[in-house]
């Protein structure tokens, strides 16, 4: 079986992305700015975050080939 490791990239961002969506991490210094971006952009982040996740281990595994 062949590995792609690039897929760690996608995987790595989207369960950044699903934990900045749940608060777990923060975005950044500023706690307005992220609060704003989380308001704007956390409910899709929720939806996009398992899906860039699920695409990356797809690419890991060389799936979509």
């Amino acid at each position: 079986m062949h590995l792609n490791w690039s897929g760690l990239i996608p995987i790595a961002g989207g369960i950044y992305l699903l934990l900045a969506s749940f608060r777990i991490v923060r975005l950044g210094k500023n706690p307005e700015a992220s609060e704003l971006w989380l308001r704007k952009f956390g409910p899709m982040s929720k939806i996009l975050g398992p899906i860039i996740i699920l695409s990356g281990v797809g690419q890991f595994f060389g799936l979509f080939r």
